[in-house]
């Protein structure tokens, strides 16, 4: 396999010229994680295009050219140095044929085949110059296919930024104009509050409350290891709009008399109905929190564009007890109501200060969060807003991303589906669509498949979504 490497730095003046250091936010602090990204495109690309491209983009996002910085006393906080060290990019040429096992997005194992991952216990050492993102080019020569594979340390960015990023770095290689405003370099983050009005249940973290040692093993993760299936489930768009009809119905109207009616979103009802199918397969193990993470962007003091990571959990509470009883349009209510709740700017500034207090914490005693989801608790990582593809380096329509995400049991991805290429050689698209991606205990697997089935036809919906099952080692 012929490899060619280049480091690439940013065209100067960046966009933080001015400063030597970058001080991150506590909500910055997710230091254990990495975010990875392939990108299919059917042709070539060309290198000194793409190279000055990067080049150009990180002029506008130059923590990815940038170095992680502990601090150095009590005193000090974390920070990223502005050292414009640049970013590794490696081009490489393949002559396998198959690149993805199919065009489901999530593809853990595909996306580490072809991503060359930042080290994050290098980027943790004192004084690291490790790099804090990669490139990794893999021109597939036998198809004509090449991937755009990128890794990046999730202290720098969310996968908001990571598609913004792309997104430029995608329309400066064409020659194009931005699609999105510049990014924001603004704080959002606020110390924390001696006092809340707030109830405590409604500022509960509980998928937050268990750190452990650098190097340690998260206490919630591979409990489950061998005994797991993954279940994917494309839900077509007329189906979605059904379920959300039908779901946004019954909320509706088992309401006490005078309240108002609620609109929900159809990600809402889509998360009620998995949170109930879960439920009624596994009754022991009941549902008892929805941990769905939340963008909070363009909110309170918080910049549409701002860089870094802007998510938290909304967490809806079921009653104590919950069973598999429990309505699915009490579930979409308490869904509902919990990102009501967070989006109240007042809320959400004691929730981030909560957090951010959480987080730094965490990171000034060497200890890490686990983000597995505990029993009784389901989180839902959601980018189905996001047109991934639009990255898509003149090639739209035709692009397919691929991702990954936690394989544990009651963690949820939701994304849009990829288009696939038919044998004429063009694209079929599916708007509106959503993939559904999660993981079962495999002795529920078949009750969770007729426990969703079962709640689509109490909900009188025309044509069963399809579901695929695989085993998971």
């Amino acid at each position: 396999m012929e490899c060619s490497e280049y480091y690439v730095r940013p065209v100067e003046p960046t966009i933080l010229d001015a400063q030597v250091h970058y001080k991150l936010s506590p909500m910055d602090l997710i230091i254990s994680l990495s975010i990875e990204t392939v990108h299919v495109i059917p042709g070539d690309i060309d290198p000194p295009r793409f190279l000055d491209a990067l080049s150009r983009t990180l002029s506008v996002y130059p923590l990815a050219a940038g170095r992680f910085e502990r601090p150095s006393d009590t005193s000090d906080g974390w920070k990223i140095r502005l050292t414009k060290s640049g970013v590794p990019v490696k081009f490489l040429e393949n002559h396998t044929e198959q690149i993805m096992p199919s065009t489901r997005v999530i593809q853990n194992q595909g996306v580490a085949s072809l991503v060359e991952k930042v080290d994050i216990d290098k980027i943790l050492e004192p004084h690291s110059d490790e790099p804090l993102a990669r490139f990794t080019m893999v021109k597939f020569v036998k198809t004509g296919l090449t991937a755009i594979g990128f890794s990046q340390y999730h202290t720098i960015g969310d996968g908001f930024i990571v598609i913004q990023f792309l997104r430029l770095l995608s329309q400066t290689y064409q020659g194009l104009l931005p699609l999105d405003p510049s990014p924001s370099y603004s704080s959002h983050y606020s110390p924390l509050h001696a006092t809340s009005t707030y109830p405590q249940e409604s500022l509960m973290t509980p998928h937050l409350e268990s750190p452990f040692p650098m190097g340690g093993k998260p206490p919630f993760m591979g409990r489950h290891k061998g005994e797991i299936s993954r279940v994917d489930i494309h839900f077509r768009v007329e189906t979605i709009e059904q379920i959300h009809k039908a779901v946004t119905l019954l909320a509706n109207e088992n309401t006490d008399e005078g309240s108002r009616s609620v609109a929900f979103s159809k990600q809402d009802t889509l998360i009620a109905l998995l949170a109930r199918a879960s439920t009624k397969s596994d009754p022991r193990n009941a549902i008892q929190h929805i941990i769905n993470f939340f963008m909070y962007r363009g909110i309170g003091s918080t910049s549409p564009t701002a860089v870094g990571n802007a998510n938290l959990g909304a967490i809806a509470f079921m009653p104590k007890g919950a069973s598999s009883n429990e309505p699915i349009e009490y579930i979409v209510r308490r869904v509902r109501q919990a990102i009501t709740q967070v989006r109240e700017p007042e809320f959400l500034e004691v929730l981030i200060a909560k957090v951010g207090d959480l987080a730094l914490r965490a990171a000034d005693a060497n200890m890490l969060l686990d983000i597995t989801p505990p029993d009784g608790i389901m989180a839902v990582n959601s980018t189905w807003r996001f047109d991934w593809t639009s990255a898509h380096f003149g090639h739209p329509g035709r692009t397919q991303f691929y991702h990954t995400m936690l394989l544990e049991p009651r963690f949820i991805k939701i994304v849009q589906p990829n288009p696939i290429r038919l044998a004429d050689g063009t694209y079929q698209s599916f708007s509106g669509d959503a993939e559904v991606t999660l993981c079962v205990l495999k002795k529920q697997r078949e009750l969770f498949t007729r426990a969703l089935h079962e709640e689509m036809g109490g909900l009188h919906v025309e044509g069963m979504p399809e579901v695929v099952i695989a085993e998971l080692a």
